[in-house]
This record gives C-alpha cells, structure tokens and sequence, in this order.
C-alpha cells in the first residue's frame, strides 16, 4: 500500500495515521477479511502494491483504533474482563483468527467496539436491527470464544460517534444523549454461527481457485457494493423537481396522466465501489459498469 498526502497534513499526524500495528499472525483469513466480498480480497492481495490510499482517508479508521488502545489501557487491571485476546479457530482445514476487544467474564458477553455515525446506529435505537455486517462479524467472533472452551450468552456493540450533537441531543428526545450507546446483536446459536463460518470459507476458498485458474474474479454482489437502486422519476415539463421517484418503471409510467409528464431513469450509485473500495482501480467490475 502507497500513501498519499494530497491535503499537506502536518507530518507529525501523517505518521501517527501511517502507524499500523495490524497483524492477522499467520492465519489464512481474519474474521474481518471473512465477512468481505471475494473479489475485494483477491484484487488487495493481487494488488497490494501498487494499491494507493490518501492519509486524510485513514482518519476515522486510526481513530476508531486509538478508542480501542484507551479502552483496553483503561481496563488493564479488570479482572471480570478479557480485553483485545486474538483466538484462531479451523474451519475446514482452513485457519480463521479474529481479536475481539472484549470479553465479559460475569455475564459471558462478547462487546465489540465501534467508532462510527449516529445514522449507522439510528435503526437499531429505535428498536430496529443492527448493521448485517455487524451481526455478521460479531456472531463469528462468539463462535470463536464458544470453540475455545467458553461461555456467551450475549454480543453487545459499545458505539462511539462521532458525529454526535449535544444540540441535537437537546431537540430530539430519541436522540442519544451521550455520544457513547450499547446495542444489543441477536446471538444466533452454534450451529448457526459455524455454518455461516464455512459459507464464508467455501465461498473465499472457491473464488481464490477460480481466480488461480482463470484469471477471473467473482462479481461482489449489490449488498456488498452498497448499491442504492435504480429509481424512476416522474416528472412534469419544464420542472427540474420530480413529481414522484418511483421504485419501478412499470408504476412510474402508470401514473403518467399528462402528455407533459415524462420519466427519467435514476440510476442506483454503487456507494462502496466509488468511495470506499481500495481496489477500483483494479477491479473489472467497476471498469465495465463505468466505461
């Protein structure tokens, strides 16, 4: 990986950013590189040196893990709790290991922590679900702490974010009123959690094969490049606004009741693929759906 300093950022924060301790120590996946899309992971490792990324991207990233470092410094001398412990388990004869930041030995719960936005968690306040992805890695990090001999009877996320308002706080009363919230993530049983386990081996394991005799990388599905749909507008002559966005063409050419009525096709942006993706430079995917 090349770094950028397209924004001259002071060298003193270009290095602390640059700072990367991360090691997956000799496992063939981590539990985070799992639940990503095959081709992503391929196109990274096929690509790694000559992928770029500018430092002022790595910023909510580095302080997501500085949140981490005071947390587990903070509680060093906890007995009733296991912090930043990295467990490897075998799936399938493949090695998997995941560093989970914390295991509550009284009430045998996995806590992951999360630095991110309020709207990544405003479901969930409201009764509503978790992000998948969340889930997801959460409920493969407890089947890896229950293959290892323990107990969970619980997953909680302790979301930091960063993006809180105190006067926000103050005019909305389902607002969070710190910018620290516990979320609690359906555990699934075992056996669900272990099958999940060895999807995600057998679909990584199939796509690095295929790659190996072809060349070809497997297409990432529109959940994991975050696509918004296709929509289509109904829209009157002469007005830039839409009358109504429609989720289908059929519906939106139903309601034209007007000769000066017309529909334009939105088009869904892949959101992920345009800025976030690593690895678009490289991908044939997002060539041919940009040409």
């Amino acid at each position: 990986m090349k770094y950028t300093n397209k924004h001259n950022l002071p060298p003193i924060i270009v290095n602390a950013l640059m700072h990367d301790t991360y090691s997956s120590e000799g496992s063939d996946y981590s539990m985070t590189t799992l639940i990503k899309a095959p081709q992503q992971v391929i196109l990274e490792r096929e690509n790694q040196s000559a992928l770029t990324q500018d430092v002022s991207d790595l910023i909510f990233s580095r302080t997501g893990t500085w949140n981490h470092d005071g947390l587990e410094a903070g509680n060093k001398d906890n007995k009733d709790v296991i912090c930043e412990k990295r467990l490897a388990i075998d799936i399938d004869g493949v090695k998997i290991s995941g560093a989970t930041d914390v295991y509550d030995r009284i009430n045998h719960h996995v806590i992951d922590y999360k630095t991110t936005s309020y709207y990544a968690v405003k479901d969930a306040l409201k009764g509503g679900a978790v992000k998948p992805e969340w889930e997801k890695q959460t409920n493969g990090y407890a089947y890896m702490w229950r293959a290892n001999g323990y107990t969970v009877r619980g997953i909680k996320i302790i979301a930091i974010l960063r993006d809180w308002s105190r006067a926000n706080s103050f005019r909305d009363k389902n607002y969070p009123p710190t910018p620290i919230v516990q979320l609690n993530v359906p555990l699934w049983n075992e056996q669900k959690q272990k099958w999940y386990l060895r999807d995600r081996v057998d679909l990584h394991e199939l796509a690095k094969a295929e790659y190996e005799m072809s060349g070809e990388t497997s297409e990432c599905t529109d959940e994991e490049r975050w696509k918004i749909p296709d929509t289509w507008a109904l829209k009157l002559k002469g007005r830039k606004r839409a009358i109504k966005v429609y989720k289908s063409e059929a519906e939106a050419h139903q309601n034209m009741d007007s000769e000066e009525h017309f529909v334009e096709h939105r088009e869904g942006k892949a959101n992920k693929c345009e800025n976030y993706c690593p690895c678009r430079d490289f991908c044939p995917q997002y060539e041919a759906e940009t040409k």
